[in-house]
C-alpha cells in the first residue's frame, strides 16, 4: 500500500465518525502543488482519547496506536502517533488548541484533492501563514519549500490581506515579503 492509500483510509474513518479534522503538512501542501513524498500524514483533530481508539480502529488492524500523548515541539501541540505495523508510516493527530491561528485555520478549511479523496485541507493561506510561523520556531528546509512553491504556484490569488495580518502578528512579516517577491519575480520571468 502506498501512503495516500493509509491517509485516504484516515480520512475515511475521520469522517464516517464525524470526527473534526483538518489535513495539514505535506498532505495539505500537495492538495496546491506538485506533490512530493512522505512518510508521514498530520491532521488536526476535535478528538479525546476515547474517540481516538475507535478511530484506530476504524482505520484497520494493520495500524496500532501509542496511547501516549505527546508535545510536538515546533507546533507545541499535544500529539497522538498512529502506525502501521509493517510499513514506515504514521499518522500524526495534533489536538485543536486555544490559539488564535490554529482555531481561525481550522474554521477556514476547504475540501481540497488528497489523492483522489476529497477531505477538509488548509487553505493555502494557512498554509503559508503556519509554515512561516514554523520556520521561525525551527528552520527547517521543506518549510521554506512548501512555502515557496505554494507561493510561486498562487501569489495571485492569495488573500494578502489575511496572511499579512497574521504575518504581523507572528513577527514573520519580513520572510513573507521577501518569499513573495521572489514568487511575483520568478512568476514576471515565466511571463
Amino acid at each position: 500500500m502506498t501512503a495516500v492509500v493509509f491517509v485516504q483510509r484516515a480520512i475515511s474513518a475521520l469522517e464516517s465518525l464525524q470526527i473534526p479534522y483538518v489535513t495539514v503538512g505535506s498532505f495539505a501542501v500537495n492538495a496546491y502543488i506538485e506533490p512530493r513524498s512522505t512518510k508521514d500524514a498530520d491532521f488536526v483533530v476535535e478528538i479525546d482519547q476515547l474517540r481516538i481508539r475507535e478511530l484506530v480502529a476504524a482505520i484497520g488492524p494493520d495500524f496500532t496506536f501509542d496511547p501516549q500523548m505527546s508535545f510536538e515541539s515546533v507546533t507545541r501541540t499535544p500529539r497522538y502517533k498512529i502506525r502501521h505495523r509493517e510499513a514506515l508510516f504514521t499518522i500524526e493527530l495534533f489536538g485543536l488548541t486555544s490559539d488564535p491561528h490554529d482555531q481561525a485555520r481550522f474554521a477556514r478549511r476547504v475540501r481540497g484533492a488528497v489523492g483522489s479523496t476529497v477531505a477538509y485541507v488548509l487553505s493555502p493561506e494557512d498554509i503559508v501563514v503556519t509554515k512561516l510561523r514554523w520556520c521561525v520556531r525551527a528552520p527547517r528546509a521543506k518549510d521554506r519549500e512548501d512555502i515557496e512553491n505554494v507561493l510561486a504556484v498562487h501569489c495571485k490569488t492569495l488573500d494578502l490581506r489575511y496572511i499579512r495580518q497574521w504575518t504581523d502578528q507572528h513577527g514573520t512579516r519580513a520572510l513573507f515579503e521577501q518569499l513573495l517577491a521572489e514568487a511575483e519575480r520568478f512568476n514576471a520571468g515565466q511571463a
